[in-house]
This record gives C-alpha cells, structure tokens and sequence, in this order.
C-alpha cells in the first residue's frame, strides 16, 4: 500500500525519512511465521507553486497492506525535526483509481510542478522474525 507523509519538513533528508519509517516500522508487533513489514519504497515529493514556494511530502510503499494500515494509525507520535508526521492512505485522483473520475472533479491547481528528490529504495527492511 501507498502512504502519504503530508507536509515534511523541507531540511528533511531521504535518509531520515527511511530510517523513520524503518524505526516505526520495527515497533509493529507480529506473530512468528508471519510476513515481516517491507518498506518497498521512499520517496520525497516536493510541490512547487506558481510563486516557486515548495511544500515537501513523503511517499512510502509499505508491504503488506494490514502494516501499512497499522503505521498509519500509529505514526502521529513519530517526529522528523520536530514535526509531527501525518500520514493517510496515498490514492491516485484518475481514472485507475475510480473509473467514474472526470477532469473536472480534480481540483488541483494546473500552475502546481511536482517532482522526487532522490528517488532511491530503502537500504534495507525490517529483519523476519528470528527464532532462538
């Protein structure tokens, strides 16, 4: 599943972001023989207006579905450089995602520029379950 980080701070690292999402990520609890969580992908989005002022996100592809559900529910504690991180299910606004979406119900700005900042994948994800 997709996650959305809205409005990250904009010293935000891509590094930072991981290692944030990889800490939280490490606190889910699971039964043995279970799927360890996957940070599949990080991303940070940045937005720029017409007036070139940048407001930066976070895009995160966590596998499976039900921890992507539950580091959603359980992020709001989790900080990057004193910001509360917000978090809610990522959808695309097209077609794809509802087939009865017409352009005229997309009330994003047409001036709006988006962009990733170093896109890359994760150095590595939660360990499976080890068993002594």
């Amino acid at each position: 599943m997709d996650v959305f980080l809205s409005r990250l701070p904009d010293k935000t690292t891509l590094s930072e972001l991981e290692s944030t999402c990889l800490s939280l990520l490490s606190k889910k609890f699971r039964l043995p023989f279970t799927k360890s969580p996957e940070l599949i992908s990080c991303r940070i989005m940045e937005i720029r207006d017409k007036h070139d002022r940048s407001e930066y996100h976070g895009l995160i592809h966590i596998k499976p579905d039900d921890v992507a559900t539950w580091f959603i529910k359980n992020c709001r504690g989790s900080k990057i450089h004193g910001k509360r991180l917000l978090a809610h299910q990522y959808k695309m606004r097209d077609s794809s995602w509802k087939p009865d979406y017409f352009n005229e119900a997309d009330h994003r700005r047409p001036s709006l520029k988006t962009c990733y900042i170093n896109i890359k994948s994760p150095s590595y994800t939660t360990r499976p379950y080890e068993t002594h």
